[in-house]
């Protein structure tokens, strides 16, 4: 290899001359767009790891095409497991999850989904996943008291949104506590 890798202008020059090599490779292995995107992530893996660049550039990438290859083949593998076994599941009239259920027979699904998808993810972070605040606040990646204010927004729209929805429910589906006399 005549240069150092560090250099962008000189990795991007062995990109420019290996690219269509390495898509030729990972198209023998994967489907043609699938091997677009793992070609992308050869380069960025080649570029993450650079300093281990032992020998040939193109034999090198080539180790890491495969391994990104078998990545893939692997992660397709699995979604099509995870897909036939949701297919018979449903085939076979397979019961929803109890807290499916549960939220389905209260109406509270339909509700949740008319809120903006922000704040069903922080109510559900908070109710449905247990998380603390602090943890909530992590995973949304904002402060502890921005999580606290979508928090507090959110609960006010739910509230909102049920109370319409009681609203356009006939006496005798409402809750008991909610019924007039």
């Amino acid at each position: 290899m005549s240069g150092p890798m560090d250099d962008p202008g000189r990795f991007e020059e062995v990109y420019r001359r290996t690219y269509l090599p390495v898509l030729r490779f990972l198209r023998r292995r994967l489907p043609p767009a699938a091997a677009e995107d793992a070609a992308a992530e050869v380069f960025l893996a080649a570029w993450r790891n650079r300093h281990e660049l032992r020998g040939g550039e193109l034999p090198w990438l080539y180790g890491i095409a495969r391994r990104v290859a078998a990545n893939a083949v692997r992660a397709r593998d699995r979604a099509h497991r995870l897909d036939d076994r949701i297919r018979a599941d449903h085939e076979a009239g397979a019961e929803p999850a109890a807290e499916e259920e549960v939220l389905r027979r209260l109406g509270a699904w339909g509700v949740l989904d008319r809120l903006p998808e922000r704040e069903q993810e922080v109510l559900l972070l908070v109710a449905w996943d247990g998380l603390g605040v602090r943890d909530a606040a992590r995973v949304m990646g904002c402060g502890v008291g921005a999580f606290k204010v979508r928090l507090h927004r959110a609960r006010r729209l739910l509230e909102a949104a049920v109370a319409a929805d009681e609203a356009r429910l006939p006496d005798d589906r409402l809750p008991v506590e909610g019924r007039t006399r």
